[in-house]
């Protein structure tokens, strides 16, 4: 899910993620991206740019939590 919101939403994804300075860049970027797709179509790529970046902050987050279940249950 939180994939999702990553894709479509990036700014969010990295708040929902525990990241909140990222966020505060990502959604200056993403407003960016949406002024730059209005006016002259070009907010597309930097919009992609974002959603890949939320996309492996969420997936590494999902990585470290299951690396700790794992840690937690070998103690």
């Amino acid at each position: 899910m939180l994939y999702l919101v990553a894709f479509f939403i990036p700014p969010l994804a990295l708040l929902l993620a525990g990241k909140p300075f990222q966020c505060i860049i990502s959604g200056i970027f993403w407003i960016l991206s949406w002024f730059l797709f209005a006016f002259l179509g070009a907010g597309f790529l930097l919009w992609l740019i974002l959603a890949v970046h939320a996309i492996m902050v969420v997936r590494d987050r999902n990585t470290r939590k299951m690396m700790e279940e794992i840690h937690r249950g070998r103690d």
